[in-house]
């Protein structure tokens, strides 16, 4: 907090009365990180070139396109990131973050499922799942730095993707 107090150019007391706990910066923060993701994913997807192919080609375009605007605001602001997934997976900050994350992916890959007639009860399941494996590609990927953003997306993308079509169910 001293040097989030520090970084604002205010003092301790101030940010508090402001701000609250810790745990109501790291939700205001968490907020501002799933906005910021949420803009990026619908603007990377308005970007895919429409269908020229199969649906599902374009499907997976629309997907992988997803993953590079989610890790690419991951990248932009890394130190944002890291710090509101520090919390852990037993605080209720934690779970504010994976819960308000997945809400939007439920929603999609409902719609995705349903369109191509496939039962769409996993769509809540592959959600959790894929905001999990982003959150620990993401990690290791800042620390290690061992590929380039688009890369990840599409490496990621290969890997979720027949869950998420229903290839692999």
């Amino acid at each position: 907090m001293d040097d989030i107090a520090a970084a604002a150019d205010v003092t301790k007391p101030v940010l508090y009365r402001t701000i609250g706990d810790k745990n109501a910066l790291v939700g205001a923060l968490s907020e501002r990180l799933v906005d910021a993701m949420s803009s990026a994913v619908d603007r990377a997807i308005s970007d895919v070139a429409p269908p020229n192919g199969s649906a599902t080609d374009h499907g997976r375009a629309v997907f992988e396109a997803a993953l590079r605007g989610s890790l690419g605001v991951i990248d932009e602001d890394r130190s944002l990131f890291v710090f509101v997934n520090a919390g852990g997976p037993g605080t209720e900050s934690f779970r504010a973050l994976v819960d308000r994350s997945s809400v939007q992916m439920v929603d999609r890959f409902t719609t995705m499922r349903e369109r191509t007639g496939l039962d769409a009860a996993p769509a809540r399941t592959w959600a959790y799942a894929m905001v999990g494996a982003i959150q620990v590609v993401a990690m290791m990927w800042l620390r290690d730095e061992y590929d380039e953003l688009d890369a990840v997306a599409a490496q990621l993308a290969a890997l979720m993707w027949p869950g998420v079509s229903g290839a692999g169910s």
